[in-house]
């Protein structure tokens, strides 16, 4: 595996995209795991396929993990090649619609504040 993935924990300890994707059938979440595999498989330099990983937020990288009409965003964590999974949205047309639209906005706002913490050194500590 050339990539790994990791939920986001919240500052409260929730788990905004875990708790998404226990609500799925077993058959999404076999999807998003097989979106999971194929993105951290995929050789570095190369693109993954469209139809399992898209980019959603340019600078910073903002990936969108599909399992059908779900999406899962992610972050890279800047010091290896881990993805921190954070939030969840169903897409229904061609276009990201204003609630992916939000969710890649929080995703970015956790990014913030995940790079916050663990420069803190507080968001590994569970106390």
């Amino acid at each position: 595996m050339h990539r790994s993935f990791e939920w986001f924990w919240a500052d409260d300890g929730s788990m905004p995209g875990f708790d998404a994707f226990e609500s799925l059938r077993p058959r999404e979440q076999n999807d998003f795991e097989g979106s999971l595999d194929h993105w951290g498989n995929v050789e570095p330099g190369q693109r993954p396929a469209q139809s399992r990983v898209n980019a959603e937020h340019e600078k910073p990288l903002v990936l969108a993990m599909k399992a059908g009409k779900h999406r899962f965003t992610a972050f890279r964590e800047p010091r290896g090649h881990t993805w921190i999974v954070f939030g969840h949205y169903l897409k229904e047309g061609e276009k990201r619609d204003k609630t992916g639209d939000r969710v890649v906005a929080r995703t970015l706002l956790a990014r913030h504040n995940y790079f916050k913490r663990v420069n803190n050194g507080t968001y590994y500590d569970r106390g």
